[in-house]
Parts: structure tokens; sequence; C-alpha cells
């Protein structure tokens, strides 16, 4: 199962979010944030192989320096996401080495296609407020 977030403009914030949650082995997720308001070049936050899920309506990741969760509050119509982990900041979101650096969100999913609540880097926080996509199996 695959689930993604992608929500932003150019002018401020863009995000994604992928979560694979396979049948078997562990799971992957990576998260990219760019825009001037959080600075110079991207933060990655990524780990390939997170222990898979508990199975229920609210999916929970926990790995070395990741905590995630993705919740259905309504389906097809309203979702909600909490990260706290370490990230890098890097220039090019592919490289794996760059500056350690807190990242976190608690952002909600509504239709039609709006992303809300906030993003955590570092001790700065940034309101989000924007347009987004949402998909989920």
């Amino acid at each position: 199962m695959i689930y993604r977030l992608a929500f932003g403009d150019a002018a401020s914030l863009l995000g994604t979010v992928r979560l694979v949650v396979p049948e078997d082995g562990p799971a992957a997720y990576e998260a990219v944030f760019t825009g001037p308001e959080i600075g110079p070049g991207f933060l990655v936050v990524r780990d390939l192989e997170v222990p898979p899920p508990r199975r229920s309506t609210v999916i929970e990741l926990r790995g070395d320096g990741l905590w995630t969760e993705f919740t259905c509050e309504t389906a097809h119509e309203h979702w909600s996401f909490g990260l706290e982990a370490f990230g890098l900041r890097v220039d090019d979101p592919s490289e794996e080495i760059g500056e350690r650096i807190a990242v976190g969100y608690d952002l909600e999913w509504e239709i039609p296609d709006r992303v809300h609540g906030e993003l955590l880097v570092g001790r700065s926080k940034f309101e989000v407020s924007t347009h987004g996509t949402f998909d989920a199996p």
C-alpha cells in the first residue's frame, strides 16, 4: 500500500510525504520540504526500513529518530498526519549527508484538497494552509 500527501506552492512551501507499507517486510517513509519560508535547500526525512505498522485505522511507524502517524478521520474525506523526527537539510533531496535538524508536523488533509496545520523545523514553527492532494489505497 502506498500513501502520498503533496501540498503547497512554490512561492512559500512545498511538501511531499510518501509512505509505503508492503504486505510483508519493512515499511518505507520519506518526506521532503522546500521553499523560501524554511530556508535554503531541502529538508528530508527518510527511513526506508521501518518496522511495519500494526494493522488498524491508525498507521503508526516508529524507527530510530522517527515517529509518524497517519489517521483516517473520515474515509475519503479527512486524514490527519503527525511526525516527530530528525531530518537533514541538503542541497539535493537525493543526498544522504547534510545538516541534522529536528522536523515535525501536525497536518490535516480535507476535501476539497486542503492541507492545514503546522510544520516544525528546529525551533521554528510554520503555519500551513494551502491546497494539496492525498492518495490512499
